[in-house]
């Protein structure tokens, strides 16, 4: 029985993995791997970088398609989460613990779009697993491994540890050879960093990218901190799994030992989950799951059952976006309505999809680029299209196939909105045009919102939302009364709403 289930699982992840590449970074080590021989791939890519991701996915993107290397990852990842419920557990529905953790849409998103977390969490199983049958070869390597695919797994590394720690119960582990292993993956952790420093130090002396995450995380406020971490929980394991483990943990915890396990697992939460960034955020923690999933059904048991039938519903509403037939990627569409534009012309695009944006023409980057150019390509005779990404990014951008997880909380807010205070704006082919204002005054209505919403029961909360099938967050909009919009735009330098979402 779970054997068929599991299988089940890994084919709906198979047949749920895009075609396309949809998060940002993937184009960019694609494009490394598929122009350049093994040996230089490892030192190349943006701050951080992966030395051993890109060695692997530079071999397996000559086998298979991208996003099917993370699938084969998934798959690996299923089957070790199973051998390693099995060690705590030994009997019983142990197996209910590994379909909570493949169910999680967090791990759902990384076991079918390629990231480099998609490795580095089958490589976190991997070392719970060489931890507990006490391998300690095989420990070394996995750590030095995870520790290759991305500096940040020191973060996560420690929660390796708390493992032994809340099952002791389960697996009797001897507290001394805990901390052998801990030894060894120290050893392991500087090892790591003195290559990452070779790489730095003697062939790319390069750090840029490194004051620039340093600089987003200090320019966070507290409770913007909090709200990214507590977004980023909800978004990867459930709204209601944390209300769940919480009340789990107040019931159940007793020794100062297991508090402090709990303390450093939440302290890893916290410290990447807050971090905002326009991509796929629930990625930064998905290894938590391993933990919870093991957890709800230690105390849970049989009742963890209705933890999956919780589940279910926002698995089945993100395959159905994500199903490898569908034409409607959302990204693939933005780019068919970039190809119907003039070439030779320019292009404003909001930089957050610089990897996916295709033009025959010039592309000015909103958030990046100097705007005051378009004065000059207007006299000159040049025509400016701006498309409708970029007006409402980033509060409702678009990562992977879904919105991203901090952006709905805001609307009619957007970098491009000073465009609508100074130029007027007519419609072409599904974008926008951009032309010079020529009346006397300017509208005091310049660059007000306006916002549309879907006033039906189903329009509460956006399709594109990864949580759009949680019960908890339907639960939430009614009370709330919340809805999502369905897009907007700005009134121009006319006063004039040329394209109004929804109509």
């Amino acid at each position: 029985m779970p054997q068929i289930i599991l299988f089940l699982i890994f084919l709906a992840e198979y047949l749920t993995s895009p075609k396309a590449l949809l998060f940002y970074d993937q184009i960019e080590y694609l494009t490394i791997v598929s122009t350049h021989n093994f040996l230089q791939v490892l030192p190349l890519g943006h701050f951080p970088i992966h030395p051993i991701f890109l060695a692997i996915f530079w071999i397996t993107s000559r086998l298979v398609l991208p996003n099917l290397t993370a699938f084969i990852f998934g798959v690996i990842s299923g089957l070790l989460m199973y051998q390693i419920s099995k060690i705590i557990f030994k009997k019983g529905n142990f197996w209910l613990a590994t379909v909570i953790f493949l169910l999680f849409p967090g791990v759902w998103l990384i076991n079918t779009n390629l990231m480099t977390q998609s490795l580095q969490l089958t490589l976190y199983l991997f070392s719970i697993y060489f931890l507990f049958r006490k391998m300690k070869k095989f420990f070394f390597l996995a750590i030095i491994m995870m520790m290759g695919v991305d500096i940040g797994s020191i973060v996560w590394i420690p929660t390796v540890f708390i493992f032994p720690i809340i099952f002791e119960k389960e697996i009797k582990y001897d507290r001394k050879k805990i901390f052998q292993f801990i030894k060894i993956a120290a050893v392991s952790v500087l090892s790591s960093i003195f290559v990452y420093w070779f790489i730095y130090y003697f062939i790319r002396r390069d750090f840029s990218g490194s004051t620039e995450q340093l600089f987003a995380y200090s320019s966070s406020g507290v409770l913007r901190l909090v709200r990214n971490a507590w977004f980023s929980f909800i978004y990867s394991f459930g709204r209601l799994t944390p209300f769940i483990l919480l009340f789990i943990l107040f019931k159940r915890i007793r020794s100062k030992s297991e508090l402090l396990a709990w303390i450093i697992f939440f302290t890893a939460v916290s410290v990447l989950g807050a971090f905002w960034a326009g991509d796929l955020m629930m990625r930064r923690i998905v290894f938590a799951g391993v933990l919870i999933a093991l957890v709800l059904y230690k105390y849970l048991r049989e009742k963890s059952f209705w933890i999956i039938v919780y589940l279910l519903p926002v698995i089945v509403a993100n395959g159905i976006l994500y199903y490898r037939g569908s034409s409607d990627i959302a990204l693939t569409d933005m780019q068919k309505h970039i190809d119907k534009l003039p070439k030779g012309q320019v292009l404003i695009e909001t930089h957050y999809l610089a990897p996916f944006t295709k033009y025959d023409g010039t592309i000015l980057w909103i958030g990046q680029s100097d705007l005051g150019k378009i004065d000059d390509y207007l006299n000159s005779g040049k025509r400016v299209f701006i498309t409708k990404q970029a007006i409402t990014a980033p509060y409702m951008l678009l990562v992977g196939n879904n919105y991203h997880i901090t952006s709905l909380g805001r609307v009619g807010e957007s970098e491009s909105r000073l465009l609508f205070k100074k130029y007027i704006f007519d419609a072409f082919k599904d974008n926008l045009e951009i032309k010079l204002f020529k009346g006397k005054q300017i509208s005091g209505q310049a660059g007000e919102p306006v916002i549309a919403y879907d006033r039906s029961f189903w329009g509460r909360l956006a399709r594109r939302r990864i949580d759009y099938g949680d019960i908890g967050s339907w639960v939430w909009a009614i009370i709330t009364n919340h809805r999502d919009p369905i897009g907007w735009t700005y009134k121009d330098a006319g006063g004039v709403c040329t394209y109004c979402p929804g109509s």
